[in-house]
């Protein structure tokens, strides 16, 4: 414990109410209108949309439903039951979805950078020293030992006279704004690369139940040619073409395996599992429907999270353009400390030791060498590019709904095609057959019939592969989103 000199007075606590009069007046109302003006919330910046140079048609080109496009709920338009499951394990353990989630931690953090300066910068410190002086007068040397404490409390606050400092917080804000639509893209975008691999996997799952069938169907007409070789019915030349088909068949069996165990991998590290092989994948693809409402081309504007992106950073470097012009204005700071100094550790919460100061600095810049000039011409080309750059996105999300759009009524009316092609071709197959026992055709006539019947079916897999990934594009091209995606839960506290 702390000792005392019985001569000292009793100790009293440093407060406010310890100061004189004046010096509490002065820093009461400099802290009063200092919490006052900063307490002003954060603002977005007004839209840009109607800077932008682009004009929306009244309709998509491709003639389909103009009813409005639901935002959630895609997954269950596609009637695969599995899909939900393997997204919603993709958006809880994927890695790339985890460095996005830090992305925009690291953009709340940094808007809450910049509008830190709404706010005064309060500190509290202590010091304290020792110093011995040596002083030599004659023939006799004199040592000065001296020990000095401080505890200081320093107040600084830069007056936001212009509304620069606001003008940097709601910059910060937009910024932050355009990283959470970020974030909402690259949340789509994983739920539409893992929607995309699933059914990778199922093709490949398909393509490998085609191979395998072929496989075991030339096998089988081997057997039978070998059969009516030997009883002199059947040439060599039929024998060594059955055999150079099974031959071929083995040989895609094994690259269909080897595809299938890619993509299963692929989809593996999608959902943040190690790459074992391990997943079961469906035999067949889901149904969907022949088209779904796309709505207006307007709609994208406030739709698609990376138009919505780029729109909010034009809007932060229109503030930028302000803050530029706000920087070559004069600027006041006050200033102001409280504390004690004392030459005894344990004095210093004696109010009779008090040191303090306040005052103010007021800067007008006049000359930089053309810096402040240069970075305003900086933020105005800034935002020029972040304006060609926002009427370039909303070409392109025009491009890319138009194009899927077109691709997928070709593709409906290709895999239509193909199954009748299928059908077909298998007609094709059993008549040869029945035609080769009568010793009406060759063996040659059967095995074209069948390479083409099989070749049909790789077709149509590949087609309806396409299709049901042309309608995942389709979704995200419009924007489709999730209901998690709310504002509340991505808004600065």
């Amino acid at each position: 414990m702390l000792k005392h000199h019985s001569s000292r007075p009793d100790k009293k606590q440093a407060t406010l109410s310890s100061f004189p009069s004046y010096t509490y007046m002065v820093f009461g109302t400099a802290l009063s209108v200092c919490l006052l003006l900063s307490g002003c919330a954060t603002k977005a910046p007004p839209s840009q949309a109607d800077k932008l140079q682009v004009e929306a048609p009244t309709g998509f080109d491709s003639e389909h439903d103009s009813a409005p496009f639901w935002n959630d709920g895609w997954t269950q338009d596609i009637e695969d039951p599995i899909l939900v499951k393997i997204i919603e394990e993709a958006l809880e353990h994927n890695y790339n979805l985890v460095v996005a989630e830090g992305r925009l931690e690291a953009a709340m953090a940094t808007a809450v950078i910049q509008g830190s300066g709404k706010y005064p910068n309060l500190s509290v410190g202590t010091n304290g020293n020792r110093q011995q002086r040596n002083n030599a007068g004659g023939v006799v040397i004199t040592s000065n030992r001296t020990t000095n404490y401080g505890l200081t409390g320093r107040v600084n606050w830069e007056l936001d006279i212009w509304g620069q400092v606001r003008d940097q917080a709601n910059a910060g804000y937009a910024d932050y704004q355009a990283s959470v639509e970020d974030y909402r893209a690259a949340r789509f975008s994983i739920a539409a690369q893992t929607a995309r691999a699933w059914y990778r996997a199922i093709s490949s799952e398909l393509q490998l139940g085609v191979a395998k069938e072929s496989l075991d169907t030339f096998e089988s007409n081997l057997q039978i040619v070998e059969e009516n070789f030997k009883r002199g019915i059947a040439r060599a030349l039929d024998l060594h073409l059955i055999r150079a088909n099974v031959a071929n068949s083995r040989a895609d069996y094994e690259g269909r395996l080897r595809t299938r165990a890619g993509d299963i991998r692929a989809l593996e590290i999608l959902l943040g599992r190690y790459p074992a092989e391990e997943i079961k994948v469906a035999k067949e693809f889901p149904a969907i429907k022949q088209s779904i409402p796309v709505g207006l081309p307007d709609d994208l504007l406030n739709r698609r999270p990376d138009i919505r992106a780029a729109e909010r950073r034009l809007a932060a470097d229109s503030l930028g353009i302000t803050i530029a012009k706000k920087a070559m204005l004069p600027g006041i700071t006050l200033n102001g400390s409280y504390g004690t100094s004392s030459r005894e550790f344990d004095l210093l919460l004696d109010d009779r030791f008090k040191v303090w100061s306040y005052g103010y600095n007021v800067n007008l810049p006049i000359f930089q060498g053309g810096r402040l000039t240069a970075a305003k011409d900086r933020v105005e080309a800034q935002y020029k590019q972040s304006l060609a750059n926002y009427a370039q996105t909303v070409l392109g999300a025009f491009e890319e709904v138009e194009s899927l759009l077109f691709e997928e009524d070709s593709l409906l009316r290709d895999e239509d095609a193909l199954r009748e092609t299928v059908k077909e071709y298998n007609a094709a197959v059993d008549l040869a057959w029945e035609q080769y026992g009568r010793g009406l055709v060759d063996i040659i006539t059967v095995l074209d019939s069948q390479r083409r019947a099989f070749n049909s079916m790789r077709v149509l897999i590949v087609i309806s592969n396409q299709r049901i990934q042309n309608r995942i594009g389709l979704y995200q091209a419009l924007g489709g989103g999730f209901a998690a995606d709310d504002d509340e839960s991505l808004t600065i506290k």
